[in-house]
């Protein structure tokens, strides 16, 4: 079964980082891909955030340190110093989602996972 990823933010900045929460990436996971129906069993999962190459497919980044699974199928990931990534480029966000007997992948549909990192 593949969730549905939609992200609150598109661009960030290649090496920046924040421990303020206002500028943590963010978004939510749903159950269809009309978006209308959140995963509401999203903080019952452990999970990895990950940055896709949308030409290669090939994986970039991927941090399961910093990032926050919320009930209300809300996530965010705190990018911390030390935890940048250092790329640039347009990448498909990806969540790993897993929990005892269950591994299940949070895609985007049409563009909602497009995250482009810039030059800082």
């Amino acid at each position: 079964m593949v969730l549905y990823l939609k992200l609150d933010q598109h661009q960030w900045a290649a090496e920046d980082f924040t421990d303020s929460s206002t500028y943590d990436i963010s978004g939510t996971v749903y159950r269809d891909s009309s978006f209308s129906t959140a995963e509401t069993s999203l903080d019952t999962f452990t999970g990895s955030f990950r940055l896709i190459d949308e030409d290669t497919g090939v994986s970039h980044y991927e941090n399961n340190q910093d990032l926050t699974l919320v009930s209300d199928g809300t996530f965010t990931l705190k990018i911390t110093e030390g935890r940048a990534p250092y790329t640039h480029g347009g990448f498909n966000v990806r969540l790993k989602l897993e929990k005892s007997g269950s591994k299940l992948t949070a895609k985007g549909f049409r563009g909602s996972d497009y995250l482009f990192i810039g030059h800082n």
